[in-house]
């Protein structure tokens, strides 16, 4: 499949000039085969916690939450899998994330068929819990819950032990699913591949900061999304980062920007909170003079290298322990203001998606926070499923920067 044959994208504005970038998409596109003909057994994972132990225990990991909502409520325009999870058990009102995900496994239209569950419950609403359990009850599959403590500096040799104690009941688990049992070197090659994705990520983000920013809002949001699960093949994703990294070094170096950008000087946008499936949204940015400059939707999956040279559990533990999605939300923005003030943006969009609890029960806590620490313009945009509020959504953009550009 390419990026022209999915109906949702072809309502989208892509650069065409970004050749690595659809070799890279294709991971996406062309997943179901590669996973059916691999033939080895699917982990279902959450969204935001890493991929490292399936990996470790010779399994594919995948990320529905992320994959079936683009598939079918971007790419296909699928809507009506949501009454299809609500007939499941879930709430008209839920994040439609998991309404999508749900109603594509319940239907049994979802793209790939999935082995075992294994999501994390760390500071995460209900809404994880029961569309997990729901999602193991509609096919009969195993679910394993594992739990990450919340984030607190005065218990963190408390944390540290249990958090060990739960991935060793995991990696035991994922052993009785795959037949395969993790070891210290699997565990530490597994963890080698991830960080190499993170360095690449990294090297990416830090093209943003540049005055000539050479990657579109909308390809640098999809090239984050695919390390939620590593496009099942780490080293693989790994080369298609670096073809995409050497190409948009090739700009760089002749100072070519992204080709959607319309002004000279465009007004320079960190984009937080959660992520959005009307995708409109990266495009209307740069439609009314405006640019990318970064995105933390995925940063708590690069936003350090895990160590390697250290009992690689222990390591990993506490790498995950200190992921910015564990933390409190005060906690969570503070960490975050560092990673924002580096990529130099002019104003800040705050995203939440109707149904969720995590961005819109703290939406005035958050903007005054980031109004203390970064001093900068906020937007907050509400979106729901794509289509839905695009004209709105872009109305807000397009007010947003004139108000600030002139």
């Amino acid at each position: 499949m390419k990026l022209s044959d999915c109906p949702g994208f072809n309502k989208l504005r892509f650069d065409n000039n970004l050749k690595s970038f659809n070799n890279l998409m294709s991971l996406f596109l062309n997943s179901a085969e590669r996973i059916s003909a691999s033939g080895k057994k699917v982990v279902a994972k959450s969204q935001l916690y890493p991929a490292e132990p399936i990996y470790a225990a010779g399994a594919l990991a995948y990320d529905p939450y992320t994959h079936e909502a683009i598939v079918q409520a971007v790419i296909k325009e699928n809507l009506g899998l949501t009454s299809e999870a609500i007939d499941a058990g879930l709430s008209w009102d839920f994040n439609p994330w998991y309404l999508i995900m749900l109603g594509a496994v319940v239907s049994g239209k979802n793209e790939v068929a999935i082995d075992a569950y294994s999501p994390s419950c760390g500071c995460c609403d209900d809404h994880v819990k029961k569309s997990w359990q729901l999602l193991a009850e509609a096919t009969g599959s195993p679910l394993h819950f594992w739990e990450v403590p919340r984030f607190d500096t005065e218990s963190e040799e408390w944390a540290i032990k249990y958090l060990v104690n739960e991935l060793k009941q995991l990696f035991d688990w994922l052993a009785i699913q795959t037949g395969h049992k993790i070891t210290e070197q699997s565990l530490l090659e597994s963890i080698r591949s991830g960080n190499l994705l993170r360095q690449d990520l990294m090297e990416i983000t830090q093209m943003l900061q540049l005055q000539k920013v050479p990657i579109s809002a909308l390809e640098y949001y999809l090239a984050q999304t695919m390390i939620d699960d590593y496009a099942q093949d780490p080293l693989l994703l790994h080369d298609r980062y670096r073809a995409l990294i050497q190409e948009l070094e090739e700009r760089v170096s002749k100072s070519v920007t992204a080709p959607a950008l319309v002004s000279e000087k465009p007004f320079r946008i960190y984009f937080m909170g959660e992520e959005t499936q009307e995708l409109s949204v990266w495009n209307a940015i740069e439609d009314y003079g405006g640019t990318l400059v970064g995105c933390d939707t995925r940063l708590s999956l690069y936003y350090e290298l895990i160590k390697e040279d250290a009992s690689s559990i222990e390591a990993f533990a506490s790498w995950i322990w200190r992921m910015p999605c564990n933390l409190p939300t005060a906690e969570r923005i503070k960490a975050t203001v560092p990673y924002i003030k580096q990529q130099k943006p002019d104003a800040i969009i705050i995203s939440s998606v109707i149904g969720s609890r995590s961005i819109p029960e703290a939406e005035k806590y958050t903007r005054d926070i980031i109004s203390d620490e970064v001093g900068l313009p906020v937007l907050s945009l509400e979106t729901a499923l794509p289509l839905e509020n695009t004209e709105s959504i872009d109305n807000q953009i397009r007010t947003f920067i004139k108000n600030y550009t002139g």
